[in-house]
């Protein structure tokens, strides 16, 4: 913002080289708008230092933030077993005494046709009254609906891998 202001320092000082007439119409209108010229550069680099705090205060926020998500939530995804191994309901592979493959009631695990994650979910959704979508949480797209057209779709899909295995 200082080239602006040194900008509207400029006009002043050539205005002044002119030997504008400030007691004239025109002369006073001239004075008027390089005033009120050098006013909004002034105003415009005090918002932009404002702003460049704004932004320094922002990166850091979102660094104590990332450093929150890492505290509270770790690596939650690597812990799982069923997270990178198929394994059936009552089968866990997991040598983790703190596996939370037990803890989980049932589940069911989809893989995403977009990146091929293996996506878990709670069987309650199969059953819930409302519209739920669940979506990878790598890619974001959608994995599973409990709409009836989608449910219908995926149920297909299930038993024809069973038929081929």
């Amino acid at each position: 913002m200082s080239e602006l202001k040194e900008k509207v320092v400029f006009l002043q000082g050539l205005a002044q080289g002119m030997e504008v007439d400030e007691t004239t119409k025109e002369g006073k209108l001239l004075k008027s708008i390089l005033d009120i010229l050098a006013d909004m550069a002034d105003e415009m680099a005090d918002m932009s230092a404002d702003l460049d705090e704004i932004y320094d205060y922002v990166d850091e926020l979102d660094e104590d933030l990332a450093e929150i998500e890492e505290e509270v939530y770790g690596d939650e995804d690597d812990d799982c077993c069923c997270h990178h191994h198929h394994h059936d309901d009552d089968e866990c592979d997991c040598d983790d005494d703190d596996c939370c493959c037990e803890d989980e009631e049932d589940y069911v695990e989809v893989t995403c046709p977009n990146c091929h994650e293996t996506v878990c979910f709670s069987s309650d959704i199969l059953e819930a009254d409302e519209p739920i979508e669940v979506v990878c949480p790598v890619c974001d797209a959608a994995v599973f609906s409990n709409d009836a057209e989608y449910v219908e779709v995926e149920d297909e899909t299930k038993q024809s891998e069973d038929e081929d295995k």
